[in-house]
């Protein structure tokens, strides 16, 4: 059973001293004499549509009740894909849906990201997943470029317990049949305990990234040049770490939402765009003034 609004909220008075249904704490889920229901979709297409993006939703047939009804979601992917060149996002990849979206990943179906979310507490854990429980074959798994791990951490007196991304981890292409005997695997980020922050590793900080190196060689003013590329991506963080230091400065939460972070990042790329005109390069110091200047003049 599954719902996407809450219609209605009542009280129910009973006489009964024991309560049979209980909730699983921090994932919404109410379990009750063998049924299953989840109130939280993840994610509001109907808000996404209203904030501009131009967004498709299909839905299709459990792995569990398995409706002959409803659309398999190998199907359900495959329709997807003659949709357009666009993002592609899977929520929730456990079964013969992983196929299908390998095969897109490896013929470079889209233009665009291709990614989804999938149960593993670590890089070989998802490689584990795909390959071994949903019969992905291994040269398949060769074109995921990125994973990022999302773990639940606890505080020490256990009693708080807060979600923080603890890696982000670039697979390579050289290996043969395992990724982490075979140094498939590398870290670019990881997470810091102490600090509670990420941190990049060394093979970030020296260019050595595989993926970014990819993606740089297919812009002019980033080819070959790293120093270019480390600059940018310093750039986009210090606007992120602008807009939660003005907030907390104007006191003004709607900084943070959606609305204003779209705008923002589309000024961001106008900006870059006008600067690059006038100046032929991409000048982070001037991008990020005349962005400054147009974060204090509208917020």
């Amino acid at each position: 059973m599954f719902w996407d609004q809450i219609r209605e909220i009542r009280r129910l008075e009973d006489k009964e001293q024991y309560v049979y249904d209980f909730s699983v704490p921090n994932d919404e889920n109410f379990i009750c004499e063998n049924l299953l229901a989840h109130n939280t979709i993840e994610l509001p297409i109907e808000q996404l549509r209203e904030l501009g993006y131009n967004i498709e939703r299909l839905k299709s047939r459990s792995v569990i009740t398995r409706v002959e009804t409803e659309l398999p979601a190998e199907e359900a992917l495959r329709t997807a894909l003659r949709l357009g060149d666009s993002a592609l996002i899977v929520g929730e990849v456990r079964s013969t849906e992983a196929l299908a979206l390998y095969e897109a990943m490896r013929i470079g179906a889209l233009a665009n990201v291709v990614a989804g979310t999938i149960h593993g507490d670590s890089a070989y854990g998802v490689f584990d997943r795909v390959v071994n429980d949903l019969r992905v074959p291994t040269t398949s798994f060769k074109a995921t470029d990125i994973i990022v791990i999302v773990n639940m951490l606890r505080s020490p007196d256990g009693l708080t317990s807060f979600r923080r991304v603890v890696e982000l981890t670039e697979v390579r292409k050289h290996w043969k049949l395992d990724p982490l005997d075979e140094g498939g695997f590398v870290n670019l980020l990881e997470y810091s305990a102490k600090d509670d922050v990420l941190k990049p590793t060394k093979t970030l900080l020296t260019g050595e990234s595989q993926v970014l190196n990819d993606i740089a060689s297919r812009t002019r003013e980033w080819k070959g040049n790293w120093d270019s590329v480390w600059e940018n991506i310093n750039l986009r963080a210090k606007i992120l770490q602008s807009i939660v230091d003005y907030s907390k400065a104007k006191n003004n939460a709607e900084i943070l939402e959606a609305q204003a972070v779209i705008e923002s990042n589309s000024m961001f790329h106008l900006i870059s765009n006008e600067v690059k005109e006038e100046t032929g390069t991409l000048d982070s110091k001037l991008v990020y003034e005349k962005w400054y200047s147009w974060l204090r003049k509208n917020y």
